[in-house]
């Protein structure tokens, strides 16, 4: 490879980390402030790293963009429908696949769910919260099975034991770029 196209490609990995990170923290900042993170965020991030994608890959970037935010909404759909999840997460990491693609945002995921399994652990530990937790997972679960009636998850776990997964999502993204 010539110099100049591994300087090019260097300039486009950079612009890749900043722009990927910096929507990342607009995300966990909105996120920790209000608990939620705003479309107009997400919406951004989804541009961005569409461009990125044009900008690298050119028309195949577009099928690494596709693959890449629906990803996350294929895989962790079923946790947001038990709103053990929310959407908020799951669009931060359809941002990450519009940059980094669908083989990038798995790695990511894998990543993010490590680190929020470890602070779960910690939060648990902390609070003395293990039995409470656990029994409540487990008669949800073999309330869901033997009733089939869905009721959002997050309504019997203590508030102690809840926390943003944005953040765990932005030191996977640390973790990746």
């Amino acid at each position: 490879m010539y110099a100049k196209e591994r300087r090019d490609l260097n300039i486009y990995r950079e612009i890749q980390m900043i722009s990927l990170t910096s929507i990342a923290v607009v995300a966990v900042l909105c996120d920790l402030q209000s608990g939620r993170i705003p479309n107009a965020v997400t919406a951004t991030g989804l541009m961005m790293g569409l461009t990125y994608q044009l900008f690298e890959n050119e028309i195949l970037g577009v099928i690494l963009y596709l693959g890449g935010i629906m990803l996350p909404v294929l895989l962790l759909g079923g946790l947001y429908y038990f709103r053990m999840l929310g959407a908020g997460d799951i669009k931060l990491l359809s941002v990450v696949g519009g940059f980094l693609g669908p083989a990038g945002v798995l790695s990511c995921m894998v990543r993010s769910f490590f680190v929020a399994a470890v602070f779960s652990l910690v939060i648990l530990y902390r609070n003395h919260l293990f039995g409470k937790q656990f029994t409540y997972f487990w008669a949800y679960i073999s309330d869901y099975a033997k009733n089939g009636q869905w009721h959002s998850y997050t309504d019997g776990v203590d508030e102690r034991a809840k926390f943003c997964f944005s953040i765990p999502v932005l030191i996977g993204i640390l973790c990746c770029v």
